[in-house]
Parts: C-alpha cells; sequence; structure tokens
C-alpha cells in the first residue's frame, strides 16, 4: 500500500516538474512543437484523412462481411467507396464554391462604387438623426482613410504578396497529395500496421504499462469517432437549413453559401461563423442591406442549433459539459489555431473519461 502511494506521489512530482519546465520555456517549447508539426505535417494529414475514411469504412465493411465471403475483399471495397466519400464531398464544395467566388469577386468589384456611395450616404443619414454619434463616427473614418492611404502606400509591394500566396497554395496541393498518398498506405494497410505496432508495444513495454496505453487508446479511438461522427451529422443538418433559410428569405447564392456553413461547422463552436463571413462577402457584392439580413439570419439559426441540436447530437455522443467544451475550444484556438479548435474537444473528452475510469478505479 505504501509502494504504491510513494509511486503516486513520484509520479505526481515527475508530472510537476514538467509542466514547470514547460511554463518556463514556453517560447522555446511551443517553437519546437512548431518545427515538429511543420516537418511532419503532410504525415499528420494523412493520419488524419486516413482516420476520417475509415470511420465510415469500418461500418460498411461490416455489412459487406455478410455478403462477401473475403475478409480482404470487404475491407478494399469498403475503404474504396469511403475514400471516393470523402473526396466527392470536398470536390462538391470547391465546385460549388469557386465558381460562385470569382462571379462575386467581380461582381463586388464592379458594384463597390455603388455600394459605397449608398453605404456612405445611409451611414450620413443615420449620423444626422443622431448627434450624439457624430463624434464616433468621425474618429472611425479618421481610421478608415488612414487603412486606405497605408493600403496604397503598401500596393508596390503586392506583388510579392502575391507570389508568397502563389507559393502557399502550390505548398498546400504538394502537402495535400503527400497525405492523400500517405493516408492510402494507412488504409490499405492498416491491420497489417495495428498488428506491427502491438506486436512492439508488447515486445519492449511492461505488460502493465501496455494494458494501461492499450485502454487509453481503446478510450481515444471510441470518443474521436462518435465526435467526428456527430460533428459531421451535425454540420450536414446546420448546412441543410441555412440552405433551406435562404431559399425561403430569397438570399442569392444559397446552395453554395450553405455548402459552405455546412462545410465549416465541422469546426465546433465557430465554425458557422466563418462560413458567415464567406457568405457575407458574396452577398455584400449585391446589397450591403440584405448581407447584414444574413448576418442576423445566421446569428439566429447559429444560437437556435447551438441551444436545441448540437447537445443531442455532439455533446451527448462525446459525454462532455459544457464548460468543458467551451475551455478547450478555447484553449486550443490559442494553442494550435484552428487544429486546436478542431481536435481540443475529443482530446478534453478522452482525457475527461479517462479521469472518470481513473476515479472509479480507486
Amino acid at each position: 500500500m505504501q509502494r504504491n502511494t510513494y509511486q503516486k506521489i513520484l509520479q505526481l512530482l515527475v508530472i510537476g516538474a514538467v509542466l514547470a519546465l514547460v511554463v518556463v520555456y514556453f517560447s522555446t517549447v511551443m517553437n519546437t512543437c512548431s518545427f515538429v508539426f511543420s516537418l511532419f505535417k503532410p504525415l499528420l494529414l494523412g493520419l488524419i484523412i486516413a482516420y476520417l475514411v475509415d470511420i465510415p469504412a469500418k461500418k460498411l465493411e461490416v455489412r459487406f462481411r455478410k455478403r462477401i465471403k473475403s475478409p480482404m475483399v470487404a475491407r478494399s471495397l469498403a475503404t474504396l467507396i469511403s475514400l471516393c466519400l470523402f473526396l466527392l464531398i470536398i470536390a462538391g464544395v470547391l465546385v460549388l464554391l469557386i465558381p460562385q467566388l470569382g462571379f462575386a469577386i467581380r461582381q463586388f468589384s464592379s458594384n463597390l462604387p455603388v455600394l459605397y456611395e449608398e453605404s456612405a450616404d445611409s451611414l450620413e443619414q443615420f449620423v444626422s438623426r443622431r448627434p450624439e454619434l457624430a463624434q464616433g463616427f468621425a474618429m472611425v473614418e479618421t481610421y478608415v482613410n488612414t487603412a486606405i492611404e497605408e493600403f496604397k502606400a503598401s500596393s508596390p509591394k503586392l506583388a510579392d504578396y502575391t507570389f508568397s500566396l502563389l507559393g502557399g497554395a502550390i505548398s498546400g496541393i504538394a502537402t495535400s497529395v503527400v497525405a492523400l498518398i500517405f493516408s492510402l498506405y494507412l488504409l490499405f494497410g492498416k491491420h497489417r500496421l495495428v498488428r506491427q505496432l502491438g506486436y512492439l508495444a508488447k515486445r519492449f513495454m511492461p505488460e502493465q504499462h501496455y494494458q494501461k496505453l492499450f485502454s487509453t487508446m481503446q478510450v481515444a479511438n471510441k470518443t474521436f469517432s462518435k465526435f467526428f461522427t456527430g460533428q459531421f451529422l451535425e454540420a450536414i443538418i446546420l448546412g441543410s437549413l441555412c440552405t433551406l433559410g435562404m431559399l425561403l428569405f430569397r438570399f442569392p447564392y444559397a446552395l453554395t453559401v450553405g455548402s459552405v456553413v455546412g462545410m465549416t461547422a465541422l469546426i465546433p463552436l465557430v465554425g458557422a461563423y466563418l462560413g458567415g463571413a464567406i457568405g457575407f462577402v458574396l452577398i455584400f457584392g449585391q446589397s450591403l442591406r440584405l448581407a447584414l439580413f444574413f448576418l442576423l439570419f445566421l446569428v439566429i439559426l447559429q444560437q437556435l442549433e447551438g441551444n436545441l441540436i448540437y447537445p443531442r447530437v455532439v455533446g451527448s455522443s462525446v459525454g462532455l459539459p459544457g464548460v468543458w467544451v467551451f475551455a478547450s475550444v478555447i484553449l486550443g484556438a490559442g494553442l494550435f489555431g484552428i487544429p486546436g479548435v478542431l481536435f481540443g474537444v475529443p482530446l478534453a473528452a478522452t482525457l475527461y473519461h479517462l479521469l472518470k475510469q481513473d476515479r472509479a478505479s480507486d
């Protein structure tokens, strides 16, 4: 009994020392993590793609095995269908978005002078009826004019920005291709890879640590699978409701904006608003008033969906209290940006369930 107590105290001391070192050398740790992440980015992206594709593939494989005798054929067919669906969804959203976005940008650039005059006249009439706000709007106008002058001054650097964006796009495409190829190796060699990793873990780890690792991986896999399934279902619901609502209120670009909102809704809490920003840019090319009404519509829809649908579809699937969801999203965004927002919730849910198991075993 005393030995177990000493071991737990020693573990807590080691964890505390590691956390203290991380806090003291936080910038060095973050720079190191950023370097390692950039180095392994294609492999990590390929692992994420393979995991997401494998979630529906496992369900399809169970159904195919009832009709197909060969497990390898059933597995390959299920993986191929799941991968095709994954690529079709992404390609469908891009096909919908890119032409409409290009058309909206051209329309926006041609209508910008008229929109600017209309917006300025509306703002001037609004301020004239409320003199107490005149000073505040004068300050805003000063800031806007300053920003415009700075933009004009930096216009010679636009070529450098363009080349930088082009280089980033080429790098992103190359990374995506490498990640997709790596994900294919993982998907079609999944069972062999799992056996090899299991053999190495048994061979070089004590039995107690191996069982602990195996139990942790089971909890993590179950939590992540439920989270992404629920998040995908919630994104489909939100995208469908946004499309139907936009058609009902006769907003332009209903199918395009609804698809983008649904896709960005895969990011918890804030994703729908990112899609809404793209929708605002698209609709603003036609009318500022329509764009503002669209934002109001999206905020109301997001509140209804977040309070009525999201807790039932996603919250119940991972079993994580709301305060943990909010905290994990904020911390994930602050530390790792969009990937932190996306994976913060399932990581927090995994930790939450592991702590519950550890408490129940004491």
